[in-house]
């Protein structure tokens, strides 16, 4: 099928911009796949609690995907497994992360893939824990992946991550790895993807995280478009970083507030936050949405010798007693747009990013407002969906674009937009976001 660049440009009687440099993105090779759309778990986090309540609650909040569960036991079961029976029923997903059943606490994947030495026993001993993994879930529907890396940023340990994900590869090739950190906090963010992404194979998926929304940071202003500029360079390195690699990344958002050792270091994002920050990962192929965080509890942390030194206090989707919190409801529609939108993307591949803040000669949009960004899909040759992004969280908008030719159609809903003279104008919430379908115009 023929492509087409739609030539757009955005009106505004106050600022606007006009791109200067070229592209440097190359459409993304994988399809974005299904949406993921995930919660960091801990139900109860200093004391598993995982009873039809809290499984209501997550299947009213629209997720496909749970993450991280305490090591702890229910009855005769761990507490692994008590959540992987409900993600069977539900249809929900859920990666393994601890030791198969029969060895010891420190043989779970992550520690061999964090040994800074790897000996000619390593690959057998590894094959033997990921065998030993297969056979306890491979017959699970909810078992989709290994979770193998959680900030493990010395460069020593990638060997043998490497070796791990190769030796996963060779035994069960259909699952992915998975690993969580910050990509730029890593000593030798190179050779980590390089460890982590192998050339052929099931696409592996690094899950980044960073968090902007510190205690002292205002709701609206300068500080706030700084703090997301922070944010949208993190999520745009990692993007540009996963280029031409066999790999997806995905964006794991604030959703919580945290205090440690009772003074205050996050606070809990407001409604346009949460929807800004899904938009703006999106916006650069972020094939994922992983929420920080559901419950609501206090971690202590240990040195060295296990003693306690410190208390985290976390605030998440529901309160320390699991009832819905601050944030739940926006959470839940944001989730109902979300399924949406990936259902569309999901075989369209992610090909631009572009933004009034970082300007470049791009032939869809030639003007625009500030605080404005946008991503760009298609069949990875052509471009066909445009993703337009509110970066003020505080405030909902109404733009114009004027469009040079062609049609476009509100990807989500299927109908045409109304045009005036040219001129579409596009209601957008507080953080939110639109996508767009571009069409042809045919005589």
């Amino acid at each position: 099928m023929r492509g087409f660049l739609l030539p757009v440009f955005l009106l505004c009687a106050c600022q606007v911009w006009k791109p200067t440099a070229n592209t440097e993105y190359q459409p993304q090779a994988l399809p974005m796949g299904p949406l993921t759309i995930g919660a960091w778990l801990p139900a109860g986090l200093d004391q598993f609690r995982f009873g039809p309540a809290d499984q209501q609650q997550l299947l009213d909040l629209g997720l496909n995907t749970l993450e991280w569960v305490q090591r702890a036991s229910q009855d005769s079961a761990t507490a692994e497994e008590v959540v992987m029976a409900f993600c069977n029923r539900a249809g929900l997903r859920l990666p393994v992360y601890y030791e198969p059943r029969g060895y010891s606490p420190y043989d779970k994947l992550r520690n061999w893939a964090t040994r800074t030495e790897v000996d000619s026993a390593f690959a057998a001993a590894v094959r033997a824990r990921v065998q030993g993994l297969h056979r306890q879930w491979g017959a699970a529907p909810g078992f989709w992946g290994y979770l193998v890396g959680h900030e493990d940023y010395d460069r020593a340990f990638y060997p043998a991550l490497r070796a791990t994900v190769a030796i996963l590869q060779g035994e069960d090739g259909a699952r992915p790895a998975l690993a969580v950190g910050r990509l730029d906090h890593f000593r030798a963010p190179g050779e980590f993807l390089d460890a982590f992404f192998p050339a052929a194979g099931a696409p592996n998926i690094f899950q980044h995280e960073h968090y902007v929304f510190r205690a002292d940071l205002p709701a609206a202003g300068e500080r706030v478009q700084q703090a997301l500029d922070q944010l949208g360079t993190s999520y745009e390195w990692v993007a540009r970083r996963l280029q031409g690699r066999n790999g997806r990344w995905q964006a794991i958002v604030q959703a919580h507030g945290e205090w440690r050792d009772g003074a205050q270091y996050y606070r809990k994002p407001s409604a346009g936050e949460l929807r800004v920050q899904a938009g703006m990962a999106l916006a650069r192929g972020a094939t994922g949405i992983i929420y920080f965080l559901y419950s609501s509890g206090v971690e202590e942390l240990l040195d060295e010798e296990g003693k306690v030194r410190g208390h985290w206090t976390y605030e998440g989707l529901v309160d320390a007693q699991g009832v819905p919190a601050e944030g739940f409801a926006t959470t839940r529609q944001l989730n109902a747009l979300l399924r949406q939108a990936g259902q569309v993307l999901a075989p369209l591949h992610f090909h631009d990013f572009f933004s009034s803040s970082r300007l470049r000669d791009h032939p869809l949009v030639r003007k625009g407002e500030v605080d404005l960004e946008f991503g760009l899909f298609g069949d990875g040759e052509h471009p066909t969906h445009l993703l337009v992004v509110n970066r003020r969280p505080d405030q909902a908008r109404r733009v114009v674009l004027e469009l040079s030719s062609g049609t476009v159609v509100d990807a989500l809903q299927g109908s045409p937009l109304p045009t005036l003279g040219g001129q579409l104008q596009l209601a957008l919430e507080a953080g939110g976001f639109r996508l767009l379908e571009l069409k042809e115009t045919t005589p």
